[in-house]
């Protein structure tokens, strides 16, 4: 590798400079086709550390390199071009589709985790409070197989709350009338427990809304003492591959429910949402 014997420590030779340009110029061409990870600092921060880790340098290493080129002008207006021709030739190679350009699946492939619609963050139930299930039913264009919905909340029950086989549920409406769902027992003995429900939309059809109860119960007669907080529900999803899933549901024939089941609620009010996975 050559080098220049007045190059100081930690700074990048000639070739490792066009090197890292030349990835970092595609880098940037590529996500800037992506605004959903363009737009957010934390993920650019991840991708341009995907990329020193590639070239082995830090961000400290190129910084000081650059500053040790912009010095001496004729070498850096070599390295750039030397970087305009691999872009040039690298582009003219794609439109001859010698091969298709493309961030590393390890980067590509992060999730990207948004918030849903939801309840209000807390809910005190006393003796007065009018009996409610906390029931919700969510419908969004977005939401798409191979999600991953995460419902979070805590709950404390007293023993003096009468109802009877109180649950939380969460449930995925496909739009061919199918239903995934998780529910969990919510005890009632003073104990402020944190639930989670993690639930996936494996099948291979359009997912049509979500629903669930944050109280459900077989009765509810008597006092009702209830305590919940802490509430969110988010979506866990793939962003580059929407586009992908999206196409090859539309290949799919939506099949009729099967005879002898209810078809999925499709309510088209927002109203709140939980979870599951095992409360504790």
């Amino acid at each position: 590798m050559a080098a220049c014997s007045s190059r100081p420590d930690g700074v990048m030779s000639q070739r490792e400079m066009r090197l890292f340009l030349t990835d970092l110029h595609l880098l940037e061409g590529v996500l800037a086709q992506h605004p959903e990870i363009a737009g957010d600092d934390r993920l650019q921060v991840y991708y341009y550390n995907a990329l020193f880790e590639k070239h082995g340098i830090t961000k400290a290493n190129f910084d000081s390199s650059l500053v040790y080129y912009t010095k001496q002008p004729k070498r850096f207006e070599r390295i750039y071009a030397n970087v305009t021709r691999q872009l040039e030739q690298l582009e003219k190679d794609v439109i001859d589709g010698k091969y298709e350009l493309a961030i590393p699946d390890s980067i590509l492939k992060r999730p990207t985790i948004t918030d849903l619609p939801a309840l209000a963050a807390s809910y005190r139930f006393t003796p007065d409070s009018t009996r409610t299930r906390l029931a919700f039913s969510i419908q969004n264009s977005d939401l798409m197989t191979r999600d991953v919905y995460h419902l979070r909340f805590r709950m404390r029950r007293e023993p003096r709350d009468s109802s009877e086989g109180v649950y939380a549920a969460l449930r995925i409406h496909y739009a061919d009338g199918h239903t995934d769902s998780l529910s969990y027992p919510i005890k009632n003995d003073s104990i402020l427990r944190r639930y989670h429900f993690r639930l996936v939309a494996r099948r291979n059809l359009a997912v049509d809304s979500l629903s669930g109860v944050l109280l459900g119960a077989k009765s509810t007669k008597g006092q009702f003492r209830v305590t919940v907080d802490s509430i969110s529900l988010k979506r866990e999803y793939i962003a580059f591959m929407q586009d992908s899933l999206r196409s090859r549901l539309d290949s799919i024939p939506i099949a009729p429910p099967d005879s002898g089941k209810k078809a999925a609620p499709t309510s088209k009010t927002p109203t709140r949402v939980v979870q599951q996975e095992a409360g504790r």
